[in-house]
């Protein structure tokens, strides 16, 4: 038995050696393996920094629709007004004793005096905004705003959008658009 063993270890262990073609082959075959692995460790570093982003993102979009829909429910929503400027697009919101203005630029959103950026990478404000009154019955009506965020210059999912909206009982002093085209597509 100890002698099957002795040939069967003579087999595996040479007793020339290693030799340079084998270390050579080794290093190469190690070398791949310790590149593969760091290409996943950068690319999941950059999937973790897109992903903190995009959070950033939709903690700010969070808090300027609640900002933004609060003041509609607590100030009494009475009128909206859009104006298209070069580079720049203006909500303006009309309450029962105040006037509020949403500024809506490529990179930022501004209101009451607040600024909203966008932190993700490629990611700018559609200066073309959706718009819909819609009638829901005889007494109410749903004011519905989209502001489109675009990525890479594409709206790619409604989940990144900014949406306001806002629903009442119709009254003769409200003063709401019953459309609204873009004017800049």
């Amino acid at each position: 038995m100890k002698n099957i063993l002795m040939r069967m270890w003579g087999l595996i262990m040479n007793k020339k050696g290693v030799t340079i073609l084998e270390v050579l082959v080794s290093v190469v075959i190690v070398s791949i393996v310790v590149l593969l692995l760091i290409k996943v460790m950068l690319s999941l570093s950059n999937i973790n920094n897109d992903t903190s982003y995009a959070s950033n993102d939709e903690i700010s979009r969070t808090t300027i629709i609640k900002n933004i829909e609060k003041d509609f429910l607590e100030l009494k929503l009475k009128g909206i007004e859009i104006e298209e400027l070069e580079d720049k697009t203006l909500i303006k919101f009309s309450f029962k004793d105040i006037d509020k203005t949403l500024t809506i630029n490529k990179n930022s959103v501004l209101y009451d005096e607040v600024e909203y950026k966008l932190n993700s990478n490629k990611a700018t404000y559609d200066l073309c905004i959706n718009y819909d009154y819609i009638d829901v019955d005889e007494n109410y009506f749903l004011v519905k705003i989209n502001i489109p965020v675009l990525i890479d210059d594409v709206n790619t999912t409604l989940n990144d959008d900014l949406i306001l909206t806002y629903m009442d009982l119709k009254n003769s002093d409200n003063n709401y658009l019953s459309s609204y085209s873009c004017l800049k597509r």
